[in-house]
């Protein structure tokens, strides 16, 4: 599972999206998930994410990997790649 904490105000998000919808369609088998941050507070809080433009990736019920600000298409996938 892929969590993405976003904000429309957020430039990096703005970078991160069509990443991550492109991702969606190369990882079937991966759930994502987008969550506003500004508008889901109790949850991110619940998650443990403290920023927007954060990724997170869970396997089995436990965050096995998350990063705050990346931009760079191979980073992102290899972050997800971590969890597979």
């Amino acid at each position: 599972i892929v969590v993405y904490s976003w904000n429309k105000y957020c430039v990096t998000c703005a970078k991160q999206k069509p990443i991550l919808k492109q991702a969606k369609k190369d990882f079937k088998d991966v759930l994502f998930l987008y969550i506003e941050h500004v508008k889901n507070k109790d949850l991110i809080k619940n998650l443990n994410i403290s920023f927007w433009s954060t990724i997170a990736i869970y396997k089995s019920n436990e965050k096995i990997a998350s990063a705050v600000g990346l931009t760079d298409k191979d980073e992102i996938y290899s972050l997800i790649l971590e969890g597979i």
